[in-house]
């Protein structure tokens, strides 16, 4: 068998290195925990169909397309590192972000004694990237430099302009303010990145697989918008006389659920909302007596629009 894959499973990637930490936190709370250790080939009793492989998370283009695995997660910027992003299909985008809800950015930048204050003038001088190939692509493309001397570097980037190494250095941020706080200046920006969920071709023809392919993807999608903004549960009691008014009031993923109650002048509605719709909306329901608004906080919502792939 082909790399060791067994017939009618999904062979799904999780990422090494920096991804790997929030990307099993997510399977977990999408419902599908896995157990840390040391093993390189992980299953979970909630979903008997999926075998999860741990891959290097730079070389997970290749062994998507490979066939090493059926899909896989890993940084936009390291498939179009390796060149493959005409080689794999991207089943969806997402930001899985420590600081904002934007896409992280590959910026050029140098130290301000060095003189280089636009991508132009590294033309000829020695550049430290962890992103070799796309540093050269992204810099003739955008800014027609192609002379760069490239010194490939495995970490601790930013150093090596301050060690004398290099004149400038490319690197993954998402605020820029480690960069300026070390005495860097974002000279210009080279490319957005997020991690991607992407899947081998002739898998993704495969209609089972591309069915889970796209439930997991589904499943993490709604993990990452509750996150991104919480949402509620909201229960309310309105007068009946003020339900139209109400009614169109209230935001929702879906028109609201209106019951009768014993009392015929009162109704039971119930509506998700988001929390900052919900803090502005809750003392203008009360101005038009309506009682008992009490939030229940919704851990994920699955909305149709999920089925379509969210790209950035």
């Amino acid at each position: 068998m082909a790399y060791g894959k067994k017939e009618n499973l999904l062979y799904f990637g999780i990422p090494s290195g920096s991804l790997n930490e929030q990307v099993m936190r997510l399977l977990e709370k999408s419902g599908r925990p896995l157990k840390k250790g040391r093993q390189y080939e992980l299953t979970t009793a909630y979903d008997p169909d999926v075998i999860f492989r741990v891959l290097d998370r730079k070389e997970m283009p290749q062994k998507v397309r490979d066939g090493v695995v059926d899909c896989g997660i890993t940084g936009k910027d390291y498939v179009f590192e390796a060149g493959m992003e005409q080689e794999v299909d991207v089943l969806g985008d997402f930001i899985f972000s420590k600081y904002t809800n934007q896409p992280s950015r590959l910026v050029l930048a140098s130290r301000p004694e060095l003189g280089i204050a636009t991508a132009a003038d590294c033309r000829g001088k020695v550049i430290a990237t962890e992103l070799p190939n796309l540093t050269r692509r992204r810099m003739a493309d955008l800014f027609g430099v192609t002379n760069l001397q490239i010194l490939r570097s495995e970490g601790k980037t930013e150093a090596k302009v301050n060690m004398g190494e290099c004149d400038a250095f490319t690197d993954i941020t998402e605020t820029g303010a480690t960069l300026k706080a070390n005495g860097n200046t974002i000279v210009a920006e080279l490319f957005t990145s997020n991690p991607q969920l992407i899947a081998n071709p002739d898998a993704s023809k495969d209609a089972s697989k591309l069915e889970k392919m796209e439930d997991i993807r589904i499943c993490l999608d709604a993990v990452l918008q509750a996150e991104r903004e919480p949402v509620y549960m909201v229960f309310m009691d309105v007068p009946a006389k003020n339900l139209q008014q109400v009614e169109q009031m209230l935001p929702s993923v879906i028109s609201p659920t209106v019951c009768p109650v014993i009392d015929e002048t009162w109704r039971s509605v119930s509506v998700v909302i988001r929390e900052s719709e919900l803090n502005i909306l809750a003392p203008k329901l009360l101005r038009l007596g309506v009682d008992g608004i009490v939030p229940i906080p919704a851990p994920k919502v699955f909305t149709l629009d999920m089925v379509k792939a969210r790209k950035f």
